[in-house]
């Protein structure tokens, strides 16, 4: 490790990605910590996230940056920060918006995720491993700087005590009691086509609570609520409906009184397994090797399509058979494999 980094006390991140690629780089953000136990390690997170990255207490400053900002609004973000006279800066994301942002922010060393020139203003320039977890991704970061012993304890997540409190109060006013088993159903995703079909949700939610006597509530943002209340109206039985009720702090105490959490690959399925909840995760286009629930309580369901993992916000073949040919069968046998 050269001495620019072993020597620093002032220590800036940034990642812009989204909710569940937070979670993933929590190992790396603890193994910086325990390497630089009284350095002020700080943090820039993408706005919409900022509340889950609050309550890391691994970091000193979570910063939150709004990808809706002018170039000019970033600028007087960026150049405030540099009054912090930061002595290492990672760029974890390594787009041309964090190189632009790390540059005029300008720690006096940098090193980051490069690649298609954007590497061009980092002292050190990474490219991120292949073919494993993203979360190995970024604990390789820490091995190819010089780190030689690394914790590989999972991902992690503090829960907020308010929120804890306020979800109590959610499950008690829903007449959830200690001895219930609760499984939550996260519908979303972030493309169309990680989303799995309504029809689908709606037997799996019946049949959890007729043939497991499960109490089934639903997660979700304020964009779920409409698909949500769709697939209600299509069940049978009534399950509790947390979508669009819960602050993404809630939503990480919700989840974590769930015996089980059931979801494509979306940032909420992420967030239950960072609290310590077994989860299923249905996958379709999207690359179970680099983005499944990290750990070995969970389990990922696939259909074995050809055509997946393909990546694509929306199904080039016009079909989506990677996620409709999935059953409330196939999903109800991964759950009684958990029991």
């Amino acid at each position: 490790m050269n001495d620019n980094i072993s020597n620093a006390n002032r220590i800036l991140i940034i990642d812009l990605l989204y909710l569940g690629d937070l979670i993933f780089v929590t190992p790396f953000i603890r193994n910086l910590r325990e390497k630089f136990p009284t350095a002020q390690i700080d943090m820039v997170v993408n706005s919409n996230f900022f509340d889950i990255m609050e309550e890391n207490s691994y970091l000193d400053q979570v910063y939150a940056y709004n990808k809706n900002w002018s170039i000019k609004k970033s600028w007087k973000f960026a150049r405030r920060l540099s009054q912090n006279n930061y002595e290492l800066g990672l760029n974890l994301h390594g787009n041309w918006r964090t190189a632009l942002l790390l540059k005029v922010i300008n720690p006096a060393y940098t090193i980051g995720f490069g690649g298609k020139g954007r590497g061009i203003w980092l002292n050190q320039e990474l490219l991120p491993a292949k073919n494993m977890h993203m979360v190995d991704v970024y604990l390789n970061f820490l091995a190819e700087i010089g780190f030689e012993s690394i914790d590989n304890q999972g991902v992690e997540l503090e829960i907020n005590q308010e929120a804890s409190k306020n979800m109590l109060n959610f499950l008690q006013e829903h007449d959830i009691k200690d001895k219930d088993r609760v499984v939550g159903l996260n519908t979303g995703g972030s493309w169309p086509t990680k989303q799995w079909t309504k029809e689908g949700f709606a037997q799996l939610g019946d049949r959890l609570e007729e043939e497991l006597q499960a109490k089934v509530i639903f997660f979700g943002g304020p964009g779920d609520v409409e698909r949500v209340n769709e697939i209600v109206a299509m069940m049978k039985t009534k399950p509790i409906i947390a979508t669009g009720k819960t602050t993404l702090k809630e939503l990480a105490a919700l989840a974590a009184r769930c015996n089980l959490f059931i979801s494509g690959d979306t940032g909420p399925v992420h967030v239950a397994a960072a609290v310590g909840i077994p989860t299923i995760a249905l996958f379709g286009p999207s690359d179970e090797q680099k983005y499944r629930p990290y750990g070995e309580k969970h389990k990922v369901i696939e259909n074995g399509i050809d055509c997946r993992p393909c990546g694509h916000h929306h199904c080039p073949l016009e079909h989506h058979k990677c996620l409709e040919e999935i059953s409330a069968d196939d999903v109800l046998r991964a759950v009684m494999s958990k029991q």
